[in-house]
């Protein structure tokens, strides 16, 4: 008896995320899908539904329900920072004093406030975060540590880092 083809995304109500947390099933359309989109979210559906073999409207309809479900969760236009005026890119590690639950949130809410903070990753290990600041220059990060990251009650010890060159630069998942 032959496997009846799936002509859809089927999403179920179960997985290791826990009962009732909605779960994508990805097929290979939609991964291919989502492929083209990680390169160019910028490309028309039908352009799109031409690269899968798939009408206009079912491969539309499979992207409203990936995002629906979370699994695109945004398009975003990707910047050079160079040519925005934000050229400095610098990676600090931060250890906090403590780790109660409310103080590591109250601090990854504090940072993800500000905007030069493009990313805001809480670690295992010797240090508790690492941030991705972007700037002008390393007298705006001077400003940024005094002012705002070491001003900070929570915060025991910083370590930062000046990227010299950015040897890969890619938000794209492998899938």
């Amino acid at each position: 008896m032959e496997t009846p083809r799936r002509t859809h995304t089927h999403f179920s109500l179960s997985g290791p995320f826990g009962k009732g947390r909605l779960l994508p099933s990805l097929d290979g359309t939609d991964i291919r899908i989502l492929n083209i989109l990680q390169e160019n979210a910028d490309l028309h559906v039908n352009y799109i539904a031409n690269q899968v073999y798939k009408s206009t409207s079912s491969t539309h309809e499979r992207i409203r329900k990936m995002r629906e479900h979370g699994v695109i969760q945004k398009y975003i236009a990707i910047l050079d920072r160079r040519l925005v005026g934000r050229p400095t890119l610098v990676v600090t590690m931060v250890r906090l004093k403590q780790h109660a639950t409310f103080i590591l949130e109250g601090f990854a809410a504090e940072v993800n406030s500000w905007p030069e903070v493009q990313y805001c990753l809480h670690l295992s290990g010797e240090f508790d975060f690492v941030l991705h600041v972007s700037l002008r220059d390393t007298q705006e990060y001077g400003e940024f540590l005094n002012e705002k990251l070491c001003g900070l009650e929570a915060v025991e010890r910083v370590q930062s880092s000046v990227v010299l060159k950015e040897c890969k630069s890619m938000a794209a998942l492998p899938l």
